[in-house]
């Protein structure tokens, strides 16, 4: 967890043991929550895990809530790093804007994949916590300031007569999809559940139409230069 000094939601450890207490009981509570839902999680059950304490989570959060906006914090600077290296301008320096797109959208898949259960408990939370709420919006603001000004070096290969509202639009409309995908545990269309492979490719259609971007299929001489 190399993001756990960073975290504004508990107060910083002032000592190595006093972290890495810190650090297992995070590490539990995401254990317990993958396994069973946050609703279902205690206290006792983290500290438990933890090899911790119910006082000693008590040091840390005045309760499980708030442990869970440090989840989702820390859930959030490990995927705004994610941003950041995949947002780099020296990285496609030759791509051509509908590979970005498609970088993108892999990321985005793969991403809620691998962390659909954490999502899911930020997502059930944040419809009561404007805290957990506020991060979420504040960390989709912050992909689309990044990506847009990635996508808007290649304005040239952009058809909407309003670049900067279809990339933002876009990018919520993914968002949205792939939250949907997680509340309901599938994505059904046209008479049938989209598997993660056929959602990737159908929303990367999607955002490359609306955008008005050339799909690779007819810039394959270009994409070999990717980097």
């Amino acid at each position: 967890m190399p993001f756990v000094t960073q975290l504004q939601t508990v107060s910083g450890p002032k000592q190595a043991r006093s972290e890495q207490t810190l650090r297992r009981l995070l590490a539990a509570a995401e254990e317990l929550i993958v396994a069973k839902g946050h609703r279902a999680v205690s206290v006792p059950e983290i500290a438990r895990r933890a090899g911790s304490s119910v006082g000693g989570f008590y040091a840390r959060f005045r309760d499980k809530n708030e442990l869970l906006r440090a989840l989702e914090e820390r859930h959030f600077l490990e995927l705004s790093a994610r941003v950041e290296r995949l947002a780099d301008r020296s990285r496609w320096t030759d791509a051509p804007a509908a590979v970005i797109v498609e970088a993108a959208v892999a990321e985005l898949v793969t991403t809620t994949r691998e962390r659909r259960h954490m999502i899911a408990a930020f997502l059930a939370r944040a419809l009561e916590d404007p805290i957990i709420l506020a991060g979420g919006l504040q960390f989709r603001r912050s992909v689309e300031d990044r990506l847009s000004a990635l996508l808007l070096t290649r304005r040239e290969e952009i058809t909407h007569p309003d670049p900067p509202l279809a990339i933002a639009l876009a990018i919520q409309t993914a968002f949205a999809i792939m939250q949907q995908h997680v509340l309901i545990e599938e994505t059904h269309a046209g008479g049938r559940t989209l598997g993660d492979d056929e959602l990737q490719r159908e929303i990367t259609t999607l955002v490359l139409r609306y955008v008005g971007i050339e799909p690779r299929r007819r810039t394959a001489a270009r994409d070999r230069r990717r980097p």
